[in-house]
């Protein structure tokens, strides 16, 4: 089964997320069932994520490990530099799961 499940590139889901979050900034928030699909694209997204931030802390992990740098100060600058996108996983990570946090609270307030 896990073979079916195709990891996007890390751009498209960064598009993604940026759209899905659009859908819920306009929603008129008494709207729980298009919330929980808001919620549902969301995690989902954040799970793809989650996939490339384990691929990307690997590699600077491996850059850190080879750095020629004396100090772990240097490696870690060293890391950050050369793989940049580990750094973009991890804000976009915490400012998703912070609406995914805005979402489950608007649902649970609004649902009947």
């Amino acid at each position: 089964m896990s073979n079916l499940i195709r990891v996007k590139p890390l751009t498209e889901i960064t598009n993604l997320i940026d759209e899905v979050i659009a859908r819920y900034q306009v929603l008129d928030l008494k709207l729980v069932r298009d919330q929980s699909e808001i919620l549902r694209d969301l995690t989902t997204l954040l799970y793809d994520l989650a996939k490339h931030r384990i691929d990307y802390h690997e590699k600077a992990g491996s850059v850190y490990l080879n750095s020629q740098a004396k100090t772990n100060a240097g490696k870690e600058r060293e890391a950050e530099m050369k793989v940049p996108e580990l750094y973009l996983c991890r804000q976009i990570d915490r400012k998703a799961q912070a609406v995914c946090d805005a979402i489950r609270s608007t649902i649970s307030v609004n649902k009947n």
